[in-house]
């Protein structure tokens, strides 16, 4: 056997003393193979920015951004493929007989741009003085709908709120896939491979999206929205794992937290893109729209293939669940607790999962541009500015985790966003509740103060939760299970919101706000009761077993190899 130096047998001790915050407990004994002068040396940690701290939390920025945008590029894709549809928008011949996925035909007579073969606005045009007349001409027609805000007939145009709601959800279900076998993927091929392949099939994805642009197939834009979704799936289990499992201890739930910000800035950067190639359109000639789209889509291409490379290059774990590769590392038994034992545990995963999407996150960020724009402000403009707060707010987890524990700042995520959906964003916006002026001031604010107080608990401390209230080796299967959950909490509001809200308003010529103000009161609801249930239950597995569970049942070889576990290797020869 290879013999140790006392010296780094004695850094290992050091280290298992210190706390979170890197600094020796008082009482603590200091090495008899050093000098007490050169204590100070010895507890030196390297900072939140050290190499060490970025090579193993790069997964985290790319996924984090690939998620953001994936996430973001819903309205913005949508928005587009409306502008691709309306006939009505342009105001040139030149611009009519370009329109990329309508039939559209220029009225000389009339000087506007019309579908060819029957246009809804003119078969039954709106007279002031008796509106009903046409709107109830209007809704028995199939290929027309009327536009309850500018009191007209218009044909149908874009996606359909179920095609919307298929379209935010394949990604969601295809993350639910992932989750159900990411675990035990890591398990068997480690967490490399893991990111590589998934790497490749998000580049397999985004190829998907070109395609559709190109051919407009809608079906072809869903399964790549599905398959990205598995790659999705790596990032919160197998990333998040990685990175508990390698970062520095002191900075770990910092760095945690971080995710949250790169999401945010992928959704961020999603805005930003669509804000430029939205408001840039020129409706007095060719518009381009499938550039436009392509170009959208690019991004996501992009990211896919740094995440591919990323995870081929990136430093080897320092915990592995099997010896398959040649280094020294710290192997866990993936069945050292079953599923009966972790009942408790799991039950609780499934609560702040409820936390974290029930309280209609997802409505918001998918339908911004239509929420928004329900409150006066310009679709693609009003979006923007969600994405930007929310990126802006993502900060504040970061700044806010030097004083508080993740716990505490989930419960309070938990407790303030769903207040804010009850009595800002919902109640208020009933009609007859307020004035239209009064609604959209509160309903405005209620989403300021949601997206903060979500981005503060519910989406900086998630992932870090979904590691922490498992032991070590029980996390590939216990956060395979709390993302699986979430991911199910989340199609469920991708499909269900532009449906419910439709048809709890009493159908798509109806008051739409009616069917959000009930949506958000729902939202708040479900989202009070989760956080009731976590302020009694929600606790780390650590702070109720603190003996540590690498430490529990495990035999004095195994201790050793725990103990004396080096840093992350390169794995450019793995």
């Amino acid at each position: 056997m290879t013999e140790q130096n006392p010296q780094a047998v004695d850094n290992v001790q050091m280290e298992k003393q210190q706390g979170d915050d890197g600094q020796l407990p008082a009482g603590a004994a200091v090495s008899p193979h050093e000098n007490p002068a050169e204590h100070t040396e010895v507890e030196k940690v390297p900072g939140f920015l050290s190499l060490q701290n970025m090579k193993v939390f790069q997964i985290c920025l790319i996924g984090g951004m690939l998620n953001g945008y994936t996430i973001g590029l819903v309205p913005i894709y949508a928005f587009l493929y409306l502008t691709s549809t309306d006939c009505s928008l342009y105001k040139s011949e030149d611009a009519c007989i370009t329109v990329l996925n309508a039939e559209c035909q220029w009225d000389v007579k009339a000087s506007q741009c019309g579908w060819r073969y029957f246009t809804c606005g003119k078969a039954y045009p709106t007279d002031p003085l008796n509106p009903a007349v046409a709107e109830a001409a209007c809704k028995a027609d199939s290929r027309c709908s009327w536009v309850y805000a500018d009191k007209e007939c218009n044909n149908l145009r874009g996606y359909t709120p179920t095609e919307n709601g298929i379209f935010a959800s394949a990604m969601i279900l295809g993350a639910m896939l992932g989750s159900m076998y990411c675990g035990k993927f890591v398990v068997v091929a480690g967490h490399n491979m893991t990111f590589t392949v998934g790497g490749l099939i998000a580049v397999v994805s985004s190829v998907m999206y070109h395609v559709s642009v190109h051919c407009n197939e809608f079906w072809v834009l869903c399964v790549g929205r599905l398959l990205i979704g598995l790659t999705i799936s790596t990032v919160y289990v197998a990333g998040v794992m990685y990175l508990d499992q390698n970062a520095i201890r002191k900075h770990y739930h910092k760095l945690g937290v971080s995710l949250g910000l790169f999401t945010t800035f992928g959704i961020l950067l999603a805005a930003v893109m669509g804000l430029a190639v939205g408001r840039s359109i020129d409706y007095k000639k060719d518009a381009n729209l499938g550039g436009r789209m392509h170009a959208i889509c690019a991004v996501s291409t992009l990211l896919s293939t740094c995440m591919t490379v990323s995870g081929i290059f990136l430093p080897v774990s320092k915990v592995q669940f099997k010896e398959f590769i040649k280094i020294k590392a710290k192997i866990l038994n993936a069945d050292e607790y079953s599923l009966l034992q972790m009942s408790g545990r799991l039950a609780l995963g499934l609560v702040i999962a409820g936390s974290a999407q029930l309280t209609g996150i997802n409505a918001v960020m998918n339908y911004a541009p239509t929420i928004m724009s329900r409150f006066g402000v310009e679709s693609l403009l009003g979006n923007f500015l969600v994405m930007l707060w929310n990126f802006l707010s993502s900060f504040a987890p970061i700044l806010l985790s030097n004083w508080f524990t993740v716990r505490q700042m989930f419960l309070f995520g938990s407790f303030a966003s769903s207040i804010s959906c009850l009595l800002l964003c919902g109640v208020p916006v009933y009609p007859g509740v307020a004035a239209s002026t009064v609604r959209n001031g509160v309903a405005i604010t209620g989403i300021v103060i949601f997206v903060l107080s979500f981005e503060i608990g519910l989406a900086g401390c998630f992932g870090v939760l979904t590691q922490d209230i498992f032991p070590p080796s029980f996390r590939p299967k216990g956060a395979s299970f709390v993302m699986l959950v979430q991911f199910l909490f989340n199609l469920i509001i991708n499909l269900c919101f532009p449906i419910a809200v439709e048809r709890v308003s009493g159908g798509p010529s109806a008051n739409q706000d009616k069917g959000q103000a009930v949506a958000f009161i729902f939202f708040g609801c479900v989202g009070l009761l989760c956080s009731i249930i976590e302020l009694f239950f929600l606790h780390r597995w650590e702070d109720i077993h603190p003996e540590g569970s690498r430490a529990k049942k495990a035999n004095p070889e195994m201790q050793q190899t725990l103990e004396s576990a080096p840093e992350p290797q390169n794995n450019v020869t793995a």
